[in-house]
């Protein structure tokens, strides 16, 4: 019932304004969030995630780490070798 009542109001409306069925014609997302750019792929949210920023900072000072006890270990090896 109400779906009629809807379909024959807005064929009196198209009646009165034909311009409205124009703009009828456009398309419409569902979701207005999906064409926001800063939303998609890559986009800020990743970047403000917190446990991906202190997850990405920990592998990236365990990787220091390793590399400075390396270059620590090779100074340790030439130092004993010019002995």
């Amino acid at each position: 019932m109400k779906n009629q009542k809807q379909l024959i109001k807005l064929g009196e409306q198209l009646e009165k304004n034909p311009s409205i069925a124009q703009s009828n014609l456009a398309v419409k997302p569902r979701n207005y969030l999906v064409l926001n750019p800063l939303l998609q792929k890559g986009g800020l949210h990743e970047k403000d995630d917190v446990e991906i920023a202190r997850k990405r900072q920990r592998r990236q000072t365990k990787q220091d780490l390793r590399k400075q006890v390396w270059r620590q270990g090779w100074r340790v090896i030439e130092v004993l070798e010019k002995r």
